[in-house]
């Protein structure tokens, strides 16, 4: 039985007098709309969206939360009388802007992602469609309930994975913010909790609530027997004692005599917990008590649930690691205008094109490509069309809101039973790889697909992967052999999220200055790579099985980047037996560049790529210069660091110059 199934809902005939939420924004914001109001660009029909660049801190996918918290938010994003008068008396904005916002209720359009569904960079997932000035209000509220919400879903969902099957209960309201720690239950609950402490999340969302007893309930007592008497005797024989407020093992004693085989369960909050739940265990089966469970507490997160598993626990309660930054960072979700009308009331995409922080134009529809098993292979969004649904996809958008009308069944209580049992559901059709603690890419690859339905493509660059650069070689840098298996062994996992994978290759015939018998290490270097050489070659330990092109650069000077590469002659490559060892012998007219030849970028942008990894050798050179010349020319570009070898030591003035540069960091 799954734990969707297992939680009992409170139902509650009290209504939540949901507050005014027009206040929970930013003061640029109304500058900004009174700008537009003055230049009579308000009015534009626009589109925006919600959407994070990447996943926090190397997890494999999220979860959206919070949707239902905002839809009833924006219902009630109005400005009554004294949030005007506070915005005349501060002269926040002029009368123009004041007369508009007397007025204002959202009218427009929402959809997105199902409240519960996991997402993956760039996923759309709140798409809002109104006039710029009533959307553009909507940013901070929108984005603090969003990131706040799905950063405590997607560390509750990973939670809920590590414990197995074991029930959670959410207990951190003693360490948040007192909304905060309402809008995190909720978010827990829709990731799988069984129950929350929090009596404000029970009577708003119709969620269970459990508590019995904290230690100054055993210190308030002359003894410890006498508060277990005094607390079974209120609550009845199947309560939860906790018994670590003096010696364990006593407690527990005294606990089975109290109360029986009958007693509920134990919770332990201090401790070696796997040790001392193994033995408490032990302790309760000689006593009779096989039927009473465990619970522990103590500042649990996914790994120390995880790590628990081999203990004897029934039950795990989870508090500040959920609640707080340390258990659940930030979804870095951003609010960006795609699309708006012109002049002439025609839609155009508009994007930022700034470094680091591009995004992509054009209104967006997102389809989950499912194989035949129903197991999710990618995201596919289509950018300014519905992506084709080849029989057993899965369309994500939803609508949520109709002219600024509300859609039944996002909301309240319905709402969160709705959105826990599509976290239950994307869980169970995501492949194995969500499950594992480990920090790695997200489990399905993003894929962007233009308006004629041809999918923007992804690429892995290998860069330098060659003899002469690892142990060994004229130019040897360390750990260069071990980054060709690594990348060897990442392609075997991987190779079905690249649609194509190329490899660079050193290929030195004349480069002038760029060999030096007493070289400087930084502009000129020992002869290494020369073109046909074995020292040239790809090492042994790079299985080209899945490369698809090789570029070769430096032929005449000095060449870093994978972009000055030139695609090497099919009859040059390695093919057969070699393709997995080395490169094939070379004769005379394979040393001579072609004129002909087609660089990397043409060679990438005829296969619609759009998004390119980064892996090989130098980091601190040819790959630096490989991804930073990738970003200058519009792709979407990652570096896997432990997938290259540097020359230098310390390689951090290089990510931060790549990051700088505008590439992320995996």
């Amino acid at each position: 039985m799954g734990l969707a199934t297992r939680v009992t809902f409170v139902s509650t005939s009290a209504g939540w007098d949901h507050p005014r939420t027009s206040f929970y924004t930013d003061h640029y914001e109304l500058t900004m709309l009174q700008a537009a109001l003055h230049s009579g660009a308000a009015h534009r029909r626009s589109v925006f969206e919600a959407f994070a660049r990447r996943l926090p801190d190397g997890r494999r996918y999220g979860i959206v939360a919070g949707t239902g918290r905002l839809l009833e938010g924006i219902a009630n994003f109005r400005f009554g009388e004294a949030e005007l008068e506070f915005l005349e008396r501060t002269h926040v904005v002029n009368r123009e802007t004041l007369d508009y916002l007397a007025n204002y209720k959202f009218s427009g359009d929402i959809w997105g992602y199902a409240e519960g569904d996991a997402y993956f960079p760039n996923s759309p997932i709140l798409i809002v469609e109104a006039s710029f000035a009533e959307a553009c209000m909507l940013e901070t509220y929108l984005l603090s309930v969003l990131n706040h919400d799905t950063a405590i879903a997607s560390a509750a969902s990973r939670m809920v994975s590590a414990a197995g099957g074991r029930p959670c209960i959410e207990m951190g309201s003693r360490r948040t913010h007192e909304e905060a720690a309402t809008a995190s239950a909720r978010a827990a609950i829709i990731a799988g909790f069984d129950s929350t402490s929090n009596l404000e999340a029970g009577i708003r969302y119709g969620v269970k609530t459990v508590g019995t007893a904290a230690h100054s309930f055993t210190l308030l007592h002359d003894t410890e027997r006498e508060a277990f008497e005094a607390q079974i005797a209120s609550l009845g024989e199947g309560t939860s004692l906790l018994v670590d407020t003096y010696d364990v093992e006593k407690a527990v004693r005294t606990a089975v005599d109290l109360a029986g085989p009958r007693l509920g369960a134990v919770r332990l909050d201090s401790g070696d917990l796997v040790a001392q739940a193994q033995w408490v265990r032990r302790l309760l089966d000689d006593l009779g008590n096989e039927h009473t469970k465990i619970v522990v507490t103590s500042d649990l997160d996914e790994y120390a649930i995880a790590a628990l598993q081999s203990a004897p626990v029934d039950s795990y309660g989870v508090g500040t690691s959920l609640v707080t930054g340390s258990g659940a960072p930030t979804a870095s979700m951003v609010y960006k205008l795609v699309s708006r009308t012109d002049d002439d009331g025609n839609f155009v995409s508009v994007a930022k094109a700034a470094k680091n922080k591009a995004s992509v134009g054009g209104r967006k529809y997102a389809l989950r490509k499912l194989d035949e098993r129903g197991r999710a292979t990618a995201e596919v969004v289509g950018v300014g069309h519905r992506p084709e649904d080849d029989g057993n996809d899965r369309p994500l958008l939803q609508q949520f809101m109709k002219n600024g009308e509300l859609i039944p069944g996002w909301t309240g209580h319905e709402g969160v039973l709705r959105a826990r049992q599509r976290h239950e559901d994307s869980m169970a059709e995501l492949p194995p790889v969500v499950n594992r603690l480990q920090r790695g890419e997200a489990a399905i690859p993003t894929l962007y697909e233009d308006n004629r339905g041809a999918l923007m493509a992804r690429a892995l660059i290998i860069v330098d992967v060659q003899n002469d650069f690892c142990e060994g070689g004229s130019l040897a840098v360390p750990g260069g052999a071990a980054v060709a298996g690594a990348i060897s062994e990442y392609l075997d996992a991987h190779h079905r999220e690249f649609d194509y994978v190329v490899a660079t290759q050193d290929w030195h015939i004349d480069p002038g200055s760029h060999f030096s018998e007493t070289p400087d290490y930084k502009d000129s270097w020992p002869r290494h790579c020369v073109a046909g050489s074995r020292g040239a070659e790809l090492h042994p330990d790079l299985d080209t099985e899945y490369v698809d092109a090789y570029f070769r650069k430096g032929q005449f000077a000095a060449a870093y980047s994978g972009f000055e590469g030139l695609l090497a002659p099919e009859d040059a490559v390695p093919t057969g037996e070699r393709k997995a060892g080395g490169a094939a012998d070379m004769d005379a007219e394979s040393l001579e560049p072609d004129d002909d030849a087609v660089g990397l970028d043409d060679w990438l942008q005829s296969h619609d790529v759009e998004d390119l990894v980064v892996v090989g050798i130098a980091t601190d050179y040819c790959v630096k210069a490989t991804a930073l010349d990738a970003v200058q020319a519009g792709y979407g570009v990652t570096v896997v660091r432990s997938l290259t070898a540097g020359i230098a030591e310390d390689l951090e003035d290089t990510v931060a110059e790549l990051e700088l540069g505008g590439a992320d960091i995996a």
